[in-house]
């Protein structure tokens, strides 16, 4: 929506001032704006998690390669092996345990794996407890002949 211009009355005259930084326009050349401090909450002094001292970049991730054989685990027990499901949500808890432990996140692909293995884990353990279930039944339906 446009801004309609200023109206004056007899007798002012506009003054214009130049657009600074704080108006959006550039900063002069040689001067860069100073970012406002920003500390989240259980923000520790001195400390910041993936961040090495003296560095502005963040340090990558040690564990995302772990988190890929967790995800790789996880999908070939959902297709392939279900055995593997109880493997991949086993690594995938020590890999949580690990990065918290080291101050780092989760890796994404090992928190889907992980997942993906409480999945295989649940379905298969039903499987087995149905099949009990039905062995049962059928020993008890069998044996009273």
């Amino acid at each position: 929506m446009p801004v309609p211009p200023p109206v004056f009355t007899s007798g002012q005259q506009p003054t214009f001032q130049p657009l600074g930084p704080a108006q959006g326009m550039p900063h002069p050349p040689g001067q860069y704006a100073q970012p406002a401090a920003f500390q989240p909450a259980g923000f520790q002094p001195g400390f910041q998690p993936g961040f090495q001292p003296g560095y502005q970049q963040a340090a990558p991730n040690p564990f995302d390669s772990r988190g890929t054989t967790i995800l790789v685990l996880g999908i070939l027990g959902l297709v392939f092996c279900p055995f593997l499901g109880p493997v991949a949500w086993y690594m995938g808890n020590a890999l949580r345990n690990d990065a918290t432990q080291a101050r780092f996140p989760e890796p994404g692909v090992g928190k889907a794996g992980r997942i993906l293995g409480i999945i295989v884990t649940t379905i298969c353990g039903s499987f087995v407890i149905g099949f009990v279930i039905l062995m049962i039944i059928g020993i008890a339906a069998g044996s009273s002949y």
